[in-house]
């Protein structure tokens, strides 16, 4: 036993996923794991081991225990960088470009920015988000934060004075069902006046609310199982490579709260269902001009005005859309998601996944659903 790691499990907000990926390395590392705060959710007084995993918030005690400690530890978030512990953590950054890059795909121009609590990586999350409007040549969205949130008339006058329709960023999953809830109370509908994206991608929230919400996956189990293999380095004595790791995000689950085009253009939407409808068909301009009864010319110069992308640039991306959300949400060969995604064949698929997504499908499926 004396060969064997014994090591502190103390989460400041307590995650099962992060848990989960935890779990897995303790058992692939063969540490000894103490969860013990999980029923006292004090730290254990009489505890002594070989090191910390930790997610810190505000919680101070947590912070003078592990500092007391003396233990190689890490922290998995990015709440307390004043701390310079070796740290994994979500790659926030990218979380907000990907939020942008979703809300883009769908045409939409005007934007929003809500979180309940203010703290930093909540921070990180909004600036990345309005960083990567400005890039792209959009205005600042409208931001609703903190006490003023348990305000129901703010709450409305807030949402009535945004351009609609509009797409409204949520720091996590919680904050995005409680917007979703004001919005459906003050009258709005979603998606077609405000669609909404969370981040976290829960179920047991993002399944179970009146329109199913799109989120964001951020990959909490890899956090947590690679947050465990970098203390264990340190623990051996291993140098470092780096202190900081970020883990990007795995994409976006497409649910109906975000799964409408933001285009006033009647015949640009009439197109983009034709498109909906027909993924798995082999298509192009030309079918889709005809039964609309536009030449191929006027049809591409609309999609580039409306969406500022070519017809087929939109059916890839579609289809995209479609192949990670089967890829999620079922347990259907890749071969089959190519082809219900009008993909020619399934190396077709892998190549223009990894392109857009950084993972191949099957690592994709994976990492969506490790829970």
């Amino acid at each position: 036993m004396d060969s064997v790691k014994k090591v502190l499990m103390l989460l400041g907000t307590y995650d099962p996923v992060t848990h989960q990926g935890i779990a897995r390395a303790a058992r692939d590392l063969g540490w000894h794991l103490n969860v013990s705060m999980l029923n006292s959710f004090q730290v254990p007084a009489l505890w002594s081991g070989d090191g910390i995993i930790c997610s810190l918030t505000d919680n101070r005690k947590l912070e003078r225990f592990i500092v007391a400690s003396g233990l190689p530890c890490v922290d998995l978030s990015e709440w307390r960088t004043d701390l310079k512990f070796p740290r994994v953590s979500a790659d926030n950054e990218r979380i907000g470009q990907m939020a942008v890059e979703h809300f883009c795909a769908f045409g939409h121009r005007s934007f929003g920015w809500f979180c309940h609590q203010q703290n930093p990586v909540a921070k990180a999350r909004c600036q990345s988000y309005t960083h990567e409007l400005q890039e792209r040549g959009i205005a600042s969205p409208a931001r609703f934060s903190g006490k003023q949130t348990q305000d129901r008339q703010k709450m409305e006058n807030w949402l009535s004075r945004i351009e609609k329709p509009a797409a409204l960023f949520a720091y996590n999953d919680s904050d995005a069902a409680w917007l979703m809830s004001n919005c459906l109370e003050a009258g709005y509908r979603v998606p077609e006046d405000f669609a909404i994206l969370g981040v976290d991608n829960n179920p047991l929230i993002c399944e179970h609310l009146p329109v199913s919400l799109s989120s964001i996956n951020h990959d909490h189990e890899r956090i947590g199982y690679e947050g465990s293999l970098l203390l264990d380095r340190i623990m051996a004595g291993k140098p470092l490579e780096n202190e900081v790791i970020t883990i990007e995000p795995t994409g976006v689950t497409l649910r109906a709260s975000s799964d409408a085009l933001a285009t006033s253009d009647p015949l640009v939407r009439k197109a983009v269902s034709y498109l909906q409808e027909h993924l798995r068909e082999s298509i192009g301009t030309l079918e889709i001009a005809a039964s609309l009864g536009i030449s191929r010319r006027n049809l591409e110069m609309r999609f580039q005005k409306a969406l500022a992308c070519s017809l087929h640039q939109k059916l890839v991306e579609l289809r995209l859309i479609r192949a990670a959300t089967l890829l999620a949400e079922s347990a259907k060969p890749v071969e089959d998601v190519a082809a219900l995604c009008g993909f020619c064949h399934a190396p077709h698929l892998c190549r223009v996944f990894k392109e857009k997504y950084g993972l191949p499908p099957r690592a994709y499926r994976k990492s969506t659903q490790a829970v």
